[in-house]
């Protein structure tokens, strides 16, 4: 069987979909075949403690702080969403999966925080404080993970998706016509 997607968008800012690669690395990793420290259930909770836990932090420090962007833009410049998104998935999958693919999400978000810096959305304190709490809050998923699972009364449940004998491909490419970024991806299992 053969699922195959294509999409095309105009990129303008790279680092509004970048931040997106290390959540998906954490959740995907484990459903195409790579040995996870949890399944995709205990997963899918980390990812629901860590990431409430950092946008609410960041929604509440963009909306008490008031620091106005290098753009100047508007005054919801610390911390940087966008970094903080990027750095919670890293750090968990870092946490699930090792260096080895950790280091890789690790790659994406530097460049995301870079990349706001750059694009003059945020200033580099800002960009700092985003992945530390990014950080902190996949800790936190991860130290609240039994807890919560016990609260709820939610079994360990050892499915992890696809297994081994799954093939993934992804193709980037720049359709000629119209000079935007296309992605494509092939899943066959």
């Amino acid at each position: 069987m053969c699922l195959c997607l294509s999409a095309q968008a105009q990129f303008h800012n790279v680092s509004d979909y970048t931040r997106f690669v290390p959540a998906t690395m954490h959740m995907g990793l484990g459903l195409v075949g790579v040995p996870a420290n949890h399944a995709f259930v205990d997963r899918a909770i980390e990812n629901v403690i860590a990431y409430s836990v950092s946008l609410s932090t960041g929604y509440l420090l963009k909306y008490t702080v008031h620091r106005v962007r290098p753009d100047g833009s508007d005054d919801r410049s610390f911390p940087s969403g966008h970094t903080t998104f990027a750095f919670t998935g890293a750090e968990l999958t870092r946490m699930d999966y090792g260096w080895g693919w950790g280091g890789g999400a690790y790659a994406v978000a530097i460049y995301t925080g870079a990349e706001r810096v750059w694009l003059k959305r945020h200033w580099v304190t800002d960009v700092l404080a985003g992945a530390g709490i990014g950080i902190l809050s996949a800790h936190v998923g991860g130290w609240l993970l039994e807890p919560v699972k016990n609260l709820f009364g939610i079994p360990t449940i050892e499915w992890d998706g696809l297994g081994t004998k799954t093939q993934v491909a992804i193709a980037p490419g720049i359709d000629p016509f119209t000079n935007s970024y296309t992605a494509s991806i092939a899943v066959v299992f």
